[in-house]
């Protein structure tokens, strides 16, 4: 089909209504093999970034050259937006830098900086069915953010923060949903921000393969159902990843390290989480490698838990199932309070040593986890410099009151799953922990005796 419609309109000024009115004509009446053809080109000198949008054909493409471009912009029709490379939106204002009100949009290989104080983000999406992918997103505020927007696709998207060293609650989240189901948030990273993923009362939500480092959470869930966290990498966060009063969720495959600068830390923490799955993760270096508490009907199977101080901390949990678990390295393996009715079997806890008299790989001798430790530092947080010590480890075997309803592991495993075991350093235990640990059995065999002899 002959190209002389759209040279007629290359020769209409820009902006003209018989221009826009021309090229809509033709999207309407040409076949789709000609729309691509009804794409407009920027000349990249920096006109404001509204006008070429205003221009662009609904359904159309708008190739933006390499140059700066200013926003704020609205979409409000069917577009693509793509960057030939060296695209720069520059934002000031108390607006979003790009607000997308329309469905079926695509936006790609963008770079956006958005240095205007805000609620809202730099990328605001409340249409269906589109795509933001390959973006570079600096921002003061938020990335991006999806309200009431079903049906989309994040990837590929870089996302930190741009201002100055201020505390973390005054940034916003790197990618935040609400109210936004069965989206896909796959292969981003984000950098520094409040949370950098962040998903509440949105369902069927996919997010997989990010790379979420430096912020408060790395993945946060609330009232989120039926979605999945899967084959992400966190570190240095305070929380690897908040799930918070969910169900039907699956947290699979994921690696969270090297969060514990926080007394509040963790790798992987439930609250109020039930019927989820949370296997073949790997929590390691972090202050608590899982943290369970209030949660019911779960099944954590398969995970890897490395050289965390705590490895398990379970509290006011019931009817979840943990099984073929790794434990190994950790300062203190578990801790368990106010939990019952958890079905806890197979688990390899390296410092715990069984008996396997017939031979099936578990111990004919079940594992109790003491809550004397646990129950001691609440009440005494400096009781913790004392950790592993003979002395403590004396008063844990003296305390054993109400031990049936200790969380038990009824059969624990004699070997650990994981290919590459964890193995402790020579000499660990330091001169110092071992005087401190010999203290502390003497005054505690003093005071054992001391009290026996007055009650005489």
């Amino acid at each position: 089909m002959s190209r002389l419609p759209f040279r007629l309109c290359g020769l209409l000024p820009h902006g003209s209504a018989l221009r826009t009115a021309l090229l809509a004509f033709l999207l309407a009446v040409l076949p789709s093999a000609a729309v691509c053809a009804a794409s407009t080109e920027s000349s990249g000198k920096e006109l404001p970034l509204q006008q070429l949008i205003d221009e662009a054909p609904p359904g159309g493409t708008l190739k933006l050259a390499a140059g700066t471009y200013r926003g704020p912009a609205v979409v409000t029709k069917p577009l693509r937006i793509e960057g030939a490379g060296g695209v720069r939106i520059v934002n000031e204002t108390d607006r979003p830098a790009l607000e997308i009100r329309t469905d079926r949009m695509t936006l790609t290989g963008l770079s956006i900086r958005d240095t205007g104080a805000k609620a809202s983000a730099a990328v605001l999406l409340s249409g269906s069915d589109s795509t933001l992918e390959d973006l570079r997103i600096e921002t003061v505020s938020s990335g991006i953010h999806l309200r009431d927007a079903s049906g989309n696709t994040i990837r590929r998207t870089n996302v930190g923060w741009a201002g100055p060293d201020v505390k973390m609650t005054e940034k916003g989240n790197g990618i935040d949903l609400y109210a936004s189901h069965d989206n896909v948030i796959v292969g981003n990273t984000v950098t520094g921000m409040h949370d950098a993923i962040y998903i509440e009362n949105s369902n069927g939500v996919r997010v997989d393969a990010n790379q979420v480092d430096e912020s408060r959470y790395g993945i946060h869930f609330m009232y989120v159902n039926d979605s999945s966290i899967r084959g992400n990498v966190g570190a240095r966060n305070i929380t690897g990843a908040m799930v918070m009063a969910v169900k039907g969720v699956k947290v699979t495959g994921n690696t969270f390290a090297k969060q514990s600068e926080n007394v509040n830390s963790q790798g992987l923490l439930l609250f109020d989480a039930s019927d989820s799955v949370f296997t073949d993760n790997r929590l390691e270096g972090n202050r608590v490698g899982i943290y369970v508490e209030q949660a019911q009907k779960n099944v954590l199977e398969r995970n890897r838990v490395t050289v965390n101080y705590v490895g398990l901390q379970l509290k006011e949990s019931e009817n979840n199932r943990f099984q073929g678990n790794d434990f190994q390295g950790n300062v203190i393996p578990a801790e368990a309070t106010d939990s019952r009715n958890n079905d806890v079997k197979g688990n390899y806890w390296d410092s715990f040593q069984g008996i396997d008299l017939d031979e099936d790989g578990f111990s004919d001798m079940p594992y109790a986890i003491n809550p004397f430790f646990q129950k001691m530092t609440k009440t005494t947080p400096p009781f913790q410099l004392f950790f592993q010590s003979p002395g403590m480890a004396f008063l844990e075997g003296m305390l054993t009151s109400s031990k049936q309803a200790w969380t038990t592991d009824r059969a624990p495993a004699m070997k650990p799953y994981a290919a590459d075991t964890y193995r402790p350093p020579a000499g660990s235990e330091t001169a110092g922990t071992l005087a401190i640990s010999l203290l502390l059995l003497g005054s505690a065999v003093t005071t054992i005796f001391v009290t026996g002899v007055r009650r005489k």
